[in-house]
Parts: structure tokens; C-alpha cells; sequence
């Protein structure tokens, strides 16, 4: 409808109130589709990086398919197939705080927040192990193969293998399980998370999940018999990527570093790895090491009470344990009779582990903190296996202050007698290396933040607000507090010392007063002393400002120093000074005056002594001279003036004009 306007300037400006639908609508649309054009650019022209934290991220891999013969041969097949929802058996997925961030050595790489681990997911349901023959569904596999991987049973309904590898080339197993999709139907749960041994140093993982299907393809008569015709295929799918610790991951070049070796073999009995036996000269053992543990990363070094090492450090050092593997764990010190077993009920006595397939050696490291408590130990089962290339120096991991304790439990085999390629009779010993250190922060400080601003007070600051105490996470230092306040006394204002006391991380104080810190580290013999004032007391601010005592504040006060507001003590300048003493010589002249009208005589003193008559004497001479000075200065006083202004005024005049 139209609508009379009553000018030009109406007609042609429309509101949006008063636009037509029509008009609003292209209006709309056309915000829209500048917004979206924007939008669009902007995704185009920015980097994209994709983050799981909570949520789980979908990993792509590579389908390979076999005829109903093979044993899954994917190393030697030349072409493949990326993963789709549509074409394998479930779906995988990585789950943690991790983002990709490209490729290594091909395959996809992720990095993970320092502290944190990634979970594995392969989740399916159990339409293909019910569904009908006319569709492809899931059959009993009898072989025991898979690519170059063995099983002791057969396949059957599914296989999922996990492997793990330092250079993408040498692949250990760490889980192998067979009729995987018959015995957990339906899996939505993880079924692994790597361990932060393996993040620190980067570590390639491949998981495999191989399984037989089959499909109806009509019927046919032979002699009479009807016989079913099906299609048999076998199905690999290979998920390979690497994951690493974004802040601790590097390729240090341990060489440059100062080292601290730890850690020495013992004989130990086959059950729990407990006691200390002698390494004899006939033992598999004697005259070799399998690897040597060391420290890196700290400032100095001393020792406890018990002659364990006690390695300090500085801000921006980073303790860090490593491990060394000198051996070939398949020939041991070059002879092909000795090689590491894998140890399928093993435990450790001392750290009350329980009982495990722990396969080809187990690291145990466990941390006591700063207020005793004791963690449960981290426990990397198949270590020498899985995580280590001999000459090749592997993290254990970053030490923060604590005391630790570190094992290496293996089992050595020993073919003494073979027979027909086959060992007789082998013989198993258990062997351990066991050591403990600490680990200290070297500084000896303090350090306390405004609690309203947030702001660090340094030594001397002065605050209205309150602070609190923070160590900075150096847990072993000894720190005691004294708190003074002025209070009031018979002679003024003096210092009282309210309390004098141990200090604690995160302890906060708001009364007001001044509150001396002292801190001593007993691993460095260093002291550090630190002053804070709470409130507005000026006398205190210069106290603080200063470093004088209360009473010599006061006594620079009657000499007549001024305080600023930051504590400041100022001297009075010498055109004060100067000042103060005219003011000080015109209140002495002041005083002495004489009243003009005042001509009595002095009476009489009457005689009672000779000694009192002559004080007498000279009191009143001294009298009568003064009175008579002043009266003179009073008369040549007024004749000068009266000069001046009667018989000098016109000399005075010309002057003036001159």
C-alpha cells in the first residue's frame, strides 16, 4: 500500500519499519550474503588446524583386501584404498587434547598437551556378524596370520593388533587379540592410551584390524544337489600415525649435555626380583651392562645422608632421566645363546606390583613429593622391547622436586644346549638395576603478589591492600615470617613483634604491619631476607624506606625532616634552615622590649649581709646599664626618623626621582 509523504525527503528515505516486506526481505539477504561471503574467505585464506580435546577425532587409514588364501600381506601390496565409514568393519578414532599438525615420514602426526595421553577407539556394532548370507557378513577365519604377525589361535571372527615403533620401520607388538568381534559384539569403549614415556620421545603407532566376510551369490545343481555359491574376501584396514609431547618432545643432542650415570646390575631371586645376589665370574651377567641410566638438565649436584644423589636446579632447567640401551636384546653381549625373555608372571616385591605379563623387561619409576606422599609408581611393561633402539638415548621422563625411586626389572634367557635348532633345558635369571635420587629447586627466594592487583611486591614495597605468599614450587625451602606493629608506650610509639613463626606456600596477610621473611635453602647454605609493609602509617613507610630505626625517625622529625607518602625522609633545605633561624632571632627581639612610661626608681635593697649587699650592687648596675642602652637606641631611633622626614625630605625626594 502506498503512503502520502509530505516532501521530497521523505519519499526518497525509507525505515526499515517502513520498507515493503519485499524490501526488507532483499535487505535481509543481502546482509546475509555478505556475511557468508566473508565467512567463506576468511576459512579459505586462514590455516587450518583441527584439535580434539574432548571430543574424539576420526582417523583415516588404508583398506587393503585379500582373496579367502592369503594372510593379509599389506607390506607387499602396491595399491590401496583410504577408509570410509562405507567400507570397513567400524570406525576409528583418536580421543584427547591433541592436534594434528601434518606428517612424519608420511603418515599423519598429532601432538598431545604436556601431562595428558590419547585413548584408541575402534567402535562398531554387530550388523555384519548378524546380518543375512544374502549381504556381506562376518565368517570364522582358521588362519593365524596376519602380514608378518602370528597368533597362537586361530583368527576367526576378527583380529585388531596394536604396534608401536621409534622409527616407523621396526614394529613391536603390544596387543594382539583374536574372535574379537564374536566375543565384544558391540564396542564403544577405548581400548588403549599410550603412556607419556612414548609422548616425550615421539612414537609411531599402527593399528590393524583384519577380519574374513563372505556373501550369497545364487546357487547351483551339481548331480542333483543344490549348492549355495558364496564370495569370500579378507579385509585388512592399517591405521599408522605418530603422536609426540608438544613441550617436551626434541631431538636433543644428549652429547652436549652434562650427565650423572645411576644405577648398578644386581642378581636378583626368580620371584618378585627381590634380594641382591653376587654376579659370580660364570654368570650370564658378569663383566656387561644392558644400558646405563643417567640425569641431565640440572645446575649442581650433592648428596643426602645416605649417599644418594641430590641433583639442584635453576629456573629454566629441565631434570630429565634417560636411558641408554647398549645391547642387542636378541644377542646379548654379542652372543647368540642370550637374549632377553619375556617374563609372563612377573612382579616387583619392593613396589607391591601385582602380578603381570610384563614382556621384555619392566621400568618402574615412582615420585615421593614434598609433603611424604607417595604415588602409585608408573609401571612400562615390554620397555627394552618397545621403546628403545640400541646406542639410541630414550627420556624417561622430566623430574620436578621430589625424591625418586627407579627400577629395571628383566629376565635373562640362556640357551646353553641346542638341539636340532631348538634350545634344551634353557635357563632363566632374573636381573635388576635399582637407584634413587632427588631432584631440588637451587634458589633461595620468595616471592609475594598484591592481593588486589596481583602485582609482585618486591623487597621494601609497600602495600595497603595485603599480599600473598608464593615459592614458585621450590617446596624444601625453610621460611619464617615476623610481623611488627607500632604500639603505644609510656615513652611513645615503639616496634612490638607480634609473632615470629614458620610461613607457608599460599599463606595470605592483610593486617597491617611490617612482615620480615626469611628464607634458607639447606642444600645451597643461602639466605635471602625480604621486607613488606601493609598499611599507611607514615612513620612505618619510612621505616621500611629507610632502614632506620623507629627512634631515629623521630629524632629526624624534631630536627625537622618532613615524610613523603612512598616513605621518603627529606631533609629540610638550607633556605629553611636559614629561614627558621630569623624566625627564631625575631621572637628573641620580640621579647626583649621596654616600656617607655616606666621612670620609677628602683627601690631600696635593704642590707642584711656584706656578700648581699654587693650582689645587690651589681645587680643594679647591671640594671641601669641596659635600661639606659635601651633608651638611647629608643631616642637616636626617633631623632633619625624625625631627620628623615622633616629636614631630609627633599634630598630624599630628588633621590627617588633620580
Amino acid at each position: 500500500p502506498c503512503e502520502s509523504v509530505s516532501s521530497n525527503s521523505q519519499r526518497n528515505t525509507l525505515s526499515p519499519s517502513s520498507m515493503p516486506p519485499i524490501a526488507k526481505k532483499r535487505k535481509r539477504i543481502t546482509i546475509s550474503t555478505i556475511v557468508m561471503t566473508c565467512m567463506m574467505l576468511f576459512i579459505c585464506v586462514s590455516p587450518i588446524t583441527i584439535y580434539a580435546k574432548d571430543s574424539k577425532l576420526d582417523i583415516s587409514g588404508i583398506l587393503y583386501e585379500f582373496g579367502s588364501k592369503d594372510h593379509y600381506e599389506f607390506s607387499s601390496v602396491s595399491e590401496t584404498t583410504a577408509t570410509t565409514p562405507g567400507n570397513t568393519y567400524g570406525t576409528f578414532a583418536l580421543s584427547g587434547d591433541l592436534a594434528a599438525t601434518g606428517s612424519k615420514n608420511g603418515v599423519n602426526s598429532y601432538s598431545v598437551t604436556s601431562g595428558t595421553n590419547v585413548s584408541f577407539y575402534y567402535e562398531y556394532n554387530d550388523s555384519m556378524l548378524s546380518t543375512s548370507d544374502d549381504q556381506w557378513h562376518l565368517v570364522d577365519d582358521k588362519s593365524k596370520k596376519v602380514n608378518d604377525i602370528s597368533f597362537d589361535e586361530n583368527i576367526m571372527k576378527g583380529a585388531v593388533i596394536l604396534q608401536i615403533s621409534k622409527d616407523g620401520e621396526k614394529w613391536v607388538d603390544v596387543s594382539k587379540s583374536v574372535n574379537v568381534f564374536d566375543d565384544i559384539p558391540i564396542q564403544k569403549k577405548s581400548f588403549y592410551e599410550t603412556t607419556n614415556i612414548q609422548l616425550i620421545n615421539g612414537c609411531y603407532y599402527r593399528v590393524i584390524v583384519a577380519y574374513e566376510t563372505s556373501i550369497k551369490r545364487g546357487s547351483s545343481k551339481i548331480l542333483f544337489i543344490n549348492k549355495d555359491n558364496y564370495e569370500y574376501k579378507k579385509t585388512a584396514e592399517v591405521y599408522e600415525f605418530f603422536i609426540y609431547d608438544k613441550d617436551n618432545y626434541s631431538t636433543t643432542d644428549t652429547s652436549e649435555l652434562s650427565k650423572f650415570s645411576l644405577g648398578k646390575v644386581t642378581k636378583t631371586a626368580d620371584e618378585g626380583y627381590a634380594g641382591s645376589k653376587e654376579i659370580e665370574i660364570d654368570d650370564a651377567q658378569y663383566g656387561w651392562s644392558i644400558g646405563d641410566f643417567f640425569v641431565s638438565g640440572y645446575t649442581s649436584n650433592s648428596k643426602d645422608d645416605e649417599g644418594n644423589p641430590i641433583f639442584l636446579k635453576n629456573v629454566g632447567d629441565q631434570v630429565t632421566l634417560w636411558f641408554n640401551l647398549t645391547e642387542d636384546i636378541d644377542k646379548l653381549n654379542n652372543k647368540d645363546n642370550l637374549s632377553i625373555s619375556s617374563d609372563k608372571d612377573a612382579y616387583d616385591q619392593y613396589f607391591e606390583t601385582k602380578k603381570t605379563d610384563s614382556g621384555r623387561g619392566t621400568l618402574i619409576v615412582r615420585r615421593t613429593d614434598y609433603e611424604n606422599v607417595t604415588s602409585d609408581p608408573n609401571i612400562y611393561t615390554n620397555y627394552l622391547e618397545a621403546n628403545l633402539s640400541p646406542g639410541a638415548d630414550t627420556k624417561v621422563q622430566l623430574c620436578e622436586e621430589g625424591d625418586y625411586e627407579v627400577a629395571l626389572d628383566y629376565e635373562i634367557k640362556n640357551d646353553k644346549r641346542i638341539v636340532f635348532g631348538k634350545s634344551i633345558l634353557p635357563e632363566y635369571t632374573h636381573y635388576r638395576i635399582f637407584f634413587k635420587f632427588s631432584v631440588r629447586n637451587g634458589n633461595c627466594m620468595v616471592y609475594a603478589f598484591d592481593s588486589v592487583t596481583g602485582s609482585e611486591l618486591s623487597n621494601g614495597s609497600i602495600t595497603p591492600n595485603g599480599f600473598k605468599l608464593d615459592l614458585a614450587n621450590s617446596r624444601y625451602l625453610d621460611i619464617n615470617v615476623k610481623k611488627e606493629v607500632l604500639e603505644e608506650s609510656a615513652e611513645g610509639l615503639k616496634e612490638d613483634v607480634r609473632f615470629n613463626r614458620p610461613a607457608k606456600d599460599g599463606e595470605e596477610y592483610t593486617d597491617e604491619g611490617v612482615y620480615t621473611f626469611t628464607v634458607s635453602n639447606k642444600y645451597t647454605n643461602q639466605e635471602t631476607i625480604k621486607k613488606i609493609y601493609i598499611g599507611d602509617n607514615k612513620i612505618l613507610k619510612a621505616y621500611m624506606a629507610s632502614g632506620l630505626t623507629i627512634q631515629e625517625i623521630y629524632d629526624k622529625i624534631a630536627n625537622g625532616v618532613t615524610i613523603e607518602e612512598d616513605g621518603t625522609i627529606v631533609e629540610p633545605s638550607s633556605d629553611e634552615i636559614a629561614e627558621k633561624t630569623e624566625d627564631a632571632i625575631e621572637v628573641s627581639t620580640t621579647d626583649i622590649s621596654v616600656d617607655e612610661s616606666d621612670t620609677e626608681e628602683p627601690a631600696e635593697v635593704p642590707i642584711k649581709s656584706t656578700n648581699n649587699y654587693i650582689n645587690s650592687i651589681d645587680l643594679g648596675i647591671v640594671g641601669i646599664v641596659i635600661i639606659v642602652v635601651v633608651v638611647l637606641i629608643i631616642f637616636g631611633t626617633k631623632k633619625k626618623k624625625f631627620e628623615k622626614s622633616e629636614k631630609g625630605k627633599a634630598e630624599y625626594d630628588v633621590k627617588g626621582d633620580e
